[in-house]
């Protein structure tokens, strides 16, 4: 089985009938993620692939493993998370078959597919529903805007240890 790193596009021409396996490293900060706010933490990741052909059409299973971030819903510095997560895609050049959601038509004469979108989800459903920098994350005053984690200000009423600057001598 060929696959592009990069463009994560699958070589059909490469496949044999049956299944096929393949563990790809991932140049992360060369693929083109395009997702907002969200960008590999990691170098390099793995991708663990499987497809199985048969009668013009491809089952691509797979996981990735990684590590990305974006930013802490509270302060707003980078909040890393690991991504674990299974890729699913089916492609076919059967008409009939393309109805299901999971299902992708692609032309008849069509050599390549790319997973990058499949990829892309799983990433994107694996970030946090609230993503922190740290499980003690102070956030920012909603006063001036400081990060209480680093610095204390006279609107959060303590210092970034938690303590109240008025106490201290």
């Amino acid at each position: 089985m060929r696959i592009d790193p990069v463009t994560l596009v699958l070589d059909l021409g490469s496949l044999k009938s049956g299944s096929s396996t393949e563990t790809v490293r991932l140049p992360m900060h060369e693929i083109d993620w395009e997702i907002a706010d969200i960008v590999p933490a990691s170098p390099e990741g793995v991708l663990e692939i499987s497809v199985t052909a048969r009668d013009r059409t491809w089952v691509c299973r797979g996981t990735l493993t990684v590590e990305f971030e974006t930013p802490c819903a509270r302060c707003l510095e980078p909040a890393l998370f690991p991504v674990d997560a299974d890729v699913f895609r089916v492609f076919t050049q059967d008409p009939e078959l393309a109805d299901d959601l999971d299902t992708e038509l692609i032309p008849r004469n069509e050599g390549a597919v790319s997973i990058l979108d499949a990829v892309r989800e799983a990433v994107i459903l694996s970030v946090p529903g609230m993503p922190l920098c740290r499980t003690d994350c102070r956030g920012l005053c909603a006063e001036c805007g400081a990060n209480l984690n680093s610095t204390g200000c006279e609107h959060s009423g303590s210092a970034p240890d938690g303590s109240d600057p008025s106490e201290r001598e």
